[in-house]
């Protein structure tokens, strides 16, 4: 008797076919983006080095706008682009963002076919005939809300990337300005020194022009011994030089054989005398409190997901059954018309104390959050308080150095340098009075170097650049302020100092920022 194959179960077959065979492909056709091949196929060290794609990630040489004495700020702006920190943490924020779509979709129908190749074992039926395979479709749908809270956790999932990457680009401003006041500090050093190395050299020559006043050889040899203590400085302090230029470069993704250079002279931020001010700032501004906000947000979503799983999640489907006379048992009688049917299905929660614990899990992890958010606003409390008594104290040194001791070091080796020319004073006179000098501009110079670094890492503490954004006046309300929105997303070309690019803030189902509870 003949077999006959219906239209139905041919398809259903040919698919299975095709998609078997789509496990065969080769591997140089696995490719993302069309760029990258997969790393199964194409492993780091298969890469030889004469291909573009090994020296493309590579750090390279000083680019020409960065020749030259520059302002903190172009390091800056450049380090927001390259520095390869920040795009890490861009990427997994672009990562959390394209999980949205997918745990707001339901989840794939389930397809199913049984199929009864042996007519005599099959199931027969008398007036319907021969059933040679059953055809089910299935769609799982979820308790209502339920994707919509998963979509709001991930969307708080997004926010804390967001505090992630804004912290991540702080950090890489406040390391390039350590960087570039120690290179200061270290080019500076290295006038100061020449200048001195001058100056010993005209003294060394007037000694010799005394020898034959009734001026002694020793001092013409003190003035060589200083002058090769002084060639030994420079040589430690270049070491100094390129270390800091090396920090510099890493941020910038370049080369550290760069030869970067800062401005003469530092122009250095006001800070404000009142702390609750730069604290209440730090509240609004500083990524890791938004990014603490965020998680609690999402956690309270997880607290409403984990109730969800009380209720059934409901299944429905569509059901299939051909029917055939032929090699039916009683083709006579049977009809052959195929039947339909639909069904419903849903899970029974039955383990209550299990769906119990996972609440309790979820609003533990919420306490939890919550717990760190206050430790990190003491921890931000503690470190603006720290810093500001450090920004003061180095400004008071500062102010002292400048206006009070290197104005009498300077006046004092003037006059002993006078002195020496007319032969009223030794040649140890007129070096220690050079050495005072040398060594308050040596400590002016440091003290400005840490002075910006303090306030470097004052204003990391806070999270925005104190100057661009005052704080508020001291009547300011105490409640805790909804954190600031966050900026628009990278990578432009020239990025701010402090003004991170971020990527727009995700919302959630209605088009609103989920707002962190205060």
């Amino acid at each position: 008797m003949a077999r006959r194959w219906s239209p139905a179960l041919t398809a259903v077959l040919v698919c299975g076919v095709v998609g078997c065979a789509q496990t065969t492909r080769r591997p140089d056709a696995a490719k993302v983006d069309g760029q990258v091949g997969t790393a199964a196929y194409n492993p780091p060290e298969s890469v030889h080095p004469a291909q573009p794609m090994d020296l493309e990630s590579d750090p390279v040489l000083v680019p020409p706008e960065l020749t030259g004495p520059q302002p903190v700020d172009v390091f800056i702006r450049r380090a927001l682009v390259e520095n390869r920190t920040v795009q890490a943490a861009y990427h997994n924020v672009q990562s959390l963002r394209y999980r949205i779509p997918q745990v707001t979709t339901l989840d794939d129908p389930v397809a199913s076919n049984v199929i009864f190749p042996i007519p005599s074992v099959a199931p027969q039926y008398f007036l319907m005939g021969y059933n040679p395979y059953n055809l089910t479709l299935a769609q799982q749908f979820p308790w209502f809300g339920t994707l919509r809270l998963r979509g709001e956790a991930a969307e708080s999932d997004v926010q804390v990337a967001l505090a992630e990457l804004a912290a991540a680009q702080l950090d890489t401003v406040a390391a390039v300005k350590r960087a570039y006041y120690n290179l200061y500090a270290g080019l500076k050093t290295e006038e100061l020194l020449a200048e001195n190395r001058k100056i010993l050299e005209d003294f060394r020559a007037i000694a010799r022009e005394r020898l034959s006043t009734g001026g002694t050889q020793q001092d013409v040899i003190r003035a060589g011994t200083l002058i090769n203590e002084l060639d030994r400085n420079l040589a430690e302090n270049r070491q100094g030089i390129a270390s800091a230029r090396a920090a510099l470069a890493r941020q910038l993704h370049l080369s550290p054989e760069a030869d970067f250079r800062t401005l003469p002279e530092l122009s250095l931020a006001a800070i404000p005398a009142e702390f609750e001010r730069l604290y209440q700032l730090a509240i609004a501004a500083r990524p890791e409190l938004t990014g603490r906000l965020a998680a609690i947000v999402r956690d309270e979503k997880a607290v409403e997901l984990a109730r969800k799983r009380f209720y059934p999640n409901l299944t429905l489907g569509l059901t299939y059954m051909d029917m055939e006379k032929t090699n039916a048992v009683t083709p006579k009688t049977a009809s052959g018309f195929p039947n339909v049917g639909l069904f419903v299905a849903f899970n029974l929660p039955v383990y209550r104390d299990k769906y119990r614990a996972g609440v309790c899990e979820a609003r533990e992890r919420t306490l939890a959050d919550a717990k760190l958010y206050e430790a990190q606003r003491d921890e931000t409390s503690g470190e603006i308080q720290e810093l500001m008594v450090q920004v003061k104290a180095q400004r008071g040194v500062l102010s002292l150095l400048r206006d009070g001791i290197l104005p009498r070091t300077k006046e004092s080796f003037d006059l002993a340098r006078s002195d020496y020319a007319k032969g009223n004073v030794d040649y140890a006179t007129v070096q220690s009075s050079l050495r005072e000098v040398l060594q308050v501009q040596l400590q002016i110079t440091q003290v400005e170097a840490e002075l910006g670094k303090a306030i470097a890492s004052l204003e990391r503490a806070v999270g925005c650049e104190i100057n661009e954004h005052p704080p508020a006046p001291a009547s300011a309300p105490d409640a805790t302020p909804t954190p600031a929105p966050a900026p628009a997303p990278p990578p432009p070309a020239t990025p701010g100092p402090f003004r991170a690019t971020l990527p727009p803030a995700a919302t959630d189902a209605d088009g609103e920022k989920p707002t962190p509870p205060r």
